[in-house]
């Protein structure tokens, strides 16, 4: 069951980079590659629990006027082999 759509958010703070979720911090990171796996790990767990996700990447300051990325998280389903006969 869905009960509204919840969006990750990756920000520049300074030197740093910030993984909000509802408009609340959940971490600060010296790479944005380190907040990226952060935010997509828990934008995962939380599609599985039935949840629509999305994680908003912004641009780094110097790149300012590159529009932010929006990624979407899919549900990994496991692959399962055939039975052997």
């Amino acid at each position: 069951m869905r009960y509204s759509h919840l969006e990750y958010s990756i920000e520049p703070l300074g030197d740093f980079w910030q993984v909000s979720f509802c408009h609340a911090s959940h971490g600060t990171f010296r790479r944005r590659a380190e907040a990226l796996r952060s935010a997509f790990a828990d934008a995962e767990r939380v599609t599985r629990l039935g949840q629509e996700v999305t994680v908003r990447i912004q641009r780094p300051r110097h790149a300012a006027g590159l529009p932010a990325r929006i990624l979407i998280p899919r549900v990994r389903r496991p692959r399962v082999r055939p039975a052997a006969s």
